[in-house]
C-alpha cells in the first residue's frame, strides 16, 4: 500500500474562470445601480463557485492509492494502467479519473465512480519495447460542477513494453539440441540442483524443507527430453526485425506448450524452460535486450544463415 503525495494542486477551468467573470460583472452591474436582489444573485454565484472548489479539493482528499502489478503489453497495444482508490472509513468516493501527460498530450482514463467495484484505469500507447516510466501519473476531478480541475500526483509507475510479435519464418518443429532429462529411469544416483524446466515430479521436498532448496533425483536412464532453441542467429533483418521474430516464436511456442530456450548471441543464453513464469522471463529479456548489452555485454544478436541448433 502506498499514500499519496500530501499535495493536491486545484485550479479553475475556463468554466470556472467564465463564471467568476459573470459575478463580477454581476457585482460592479448591482454597485451601479444599487440593485439588492443582483446583489443577492452575485453573492449565490460566488458561495458556489467557492463550495464546488472546496468540494473538488475534498473529492481527492483523505484516499490511498493501491497499485496493480507493473503492467505489460506488447509494442504497439495499449497499455494498460490501473489501481484501486480506498477512502478512511465514513469518507465518500466522488467521481474521478486517472491521467498522465501535459497539457495536448494528457491523456485521460475513463470516470470512475464508484471504486468500491470499479478501479480507475487508464490506457496509454506503447510504440515501441523497453521500459517505460510513467512520472506524471495524477488523480483527477472535476467533480461537481466542472468550475474546478484537482490534480494530485501518484507514485511513477514502470511499464515494460514487449517486442511486437511479428516475422514471416514459422516456429521449426523440430528440437535440435537436449536440453535435459525430463523423464529417466534406472538406478538412483543421488540428486543435484534443480534447472528451469525439470520435471516437478522429480523435486526431492525433503531436501527442500531441510535447506529451503530446490534438488531433483537424479537416475541413469532415460532418453531425455529435448527442447527448442530459439536461436537470433536464425532470424533475419536489423535488430527489431529479428527481436519481433524471436517475440513471434516465444508466443507460438508457450501456445503449442513447447519447452524452449533462448539464445542471443555473444553468450546470451536463457536455459530452456516452460511456463508462465519461463514465458514472462524470456519476454522481458527480449524487451530489455539494448539495456543489457550497454554495459559491453555484447552487440546486436548475430545473423547467420540456417536453422537454429
Amino acid at each position: 500500500m502506498m499514500n499519496l503525495v500530501p499535495r493536491i494542486v486545484l485550479l479553475p477551468t475556463a468554466a470556472g474562470v467564465f463564471w467568476c467573470t459573470a459575478v463580477l460583472a454581476l457585482l460592479v452591474t448591482a454597485i451601479n445601480y444599487g440593485n439588492n436582489l443582483i446583489f443577492a444573485l452575485a453573492f449565490l454565484l460566488l458561495s458556489v463557485w467557492v463550495l464546488a472548489g472546496w468540494q473538488c479539493r475534498r473529492s481527492l482528499s483523505g484516499l490511498e492509492w493501491l497499485p496493480s502489478p507493473a503492467p505489460e503489453a506488447f509494442a504497439g497495444e495499449a497499455l494498460r494502467i490501473s489501481g484501486s482508490v480506498r477512502a478512511r472509513p465514513g469518507w465518500r468516493h466522488d467521481p474521478m479519473m486517472l491521467c498522465a501527460g501535459r497539457g495536448r498530450h494528457r491523456h485521460f482514463g475513463p470516470v470512475t465512480r464508484m471504486p468500491e467495484t470499479e478501479a480507475p484505469e487508464l490506457s496509454l500507447p506503447a510504440p515501441a519495447r523497453g521500459r517505460q516510466r510513467i512520472g506524471d501519473l495524477q488523480l483527477f476531478s472535476l467533480h461537481p460542477l466542472g468550475l474546478w480541475r484537482a490534480r494530485r500526483a501518484l507514485p511513477e509507475v514502470t511499464a515494460l513494453v514487449y517486442p511486437h510479435p511479428a516475422g514471416e519464418r514459422p516456429l521449426s518443429g523440430n528440437a535440435p539440441s537436449p536440453a535435459h532429462r525430463r523423464q529417466e529411469s534406472g538406478d538412483f544416483q543421488g540428486v543435484r540442483a534443480y534447472a528451469p524446466g525439470d520435471s516437478k515430479r522429480r523435486i526431492n521436498w525433503r531436501i527442500y524443507g531441510r535447506r529451503d532448496e530446490l534438488a531433483v533425483n537424479s537416475f541413469d536412464g532415460g532418453a531425455g527430453g529435448r527442447a527448442l532453441w530459439l536461436d537470433a542467429a536464425a532470424c533475419e533483418g536489423d535488430l527489431e526485425t529479428r527481436l519481433s521474430q524471436l517475440c513471434q516464436w516465444v508466443v507460438a511456442a508457450e501456445r503449442q506448450g513447447k519447452e524452449y530456450g533462448l539464445r542471443l548471441g555473444n553468450g546470451q543464453d536463457y536455459p530452456p524452460g516452460r511456463g508462465r513464469a519461463h514465458y514472462r522471463d524470456c519476454l522481458a529479456r527480449l524487451a530489455l535486450y539494448g539495456e543489457q548489452t550497454a554495459a559491453g555485454q555484447g552487440s546486436a544478436p548475430c545473423v547467420s544463415q540456417g536453422a537454429a541448433s
